[in-house]
């Protein structure tokens, strides 16, 4: 997660309307991702285009997981982890799946 919130991801596809089936619910929303003192609010559309409050763009995949990629200061990079395709605006989850050390993050869909 670490590398979600300070790094980014980098690189190229874009997502087919089949892969974005799991990812609806986070299109016209923003996804605030939230882990201790540290947020960020990210946006998904359905073409595949990823940005982020934290000024990183790029694209995501979605085939069981979310795969984002982002071009940094560091270069291309890319994050895989858990997504919760019934989570609705308004609501919340917490996971583990980002981070390699097992550090919790919150989730969670605002509407529009």
């Amino acid at each position: 997660m670490k590398h979600l919130i300070a790094a980014g991801l980098a690189a190229a596809c874009l997502a087919t309307p089949a892969l974005a089936e799991g990812m609806s619910n986070a299109f016209g929303n923003a996804v605030r991702v939230s882990m201790g003192e540290q947020s960020f609010d990210a946006w998904f559309s359905a073409d595949g285009r990823y940005s982020d409050s934290r000024g990183l763009t790029g694209t995501w995949t979605y085939e069981g997981q979310l795969c984002i990629q982002v071009t940094t200061e560091a270069g291309p990079d890319e994050n895989c982890g858990p997504w919760n395709e019934t989570l609705a605006p308004g609501e919340s989850w917490v996971t583990d799946g980002w981070s390699a050390d097992g550090s919790q993050l919150t989730v969670q869909i605002i509407a529009g």
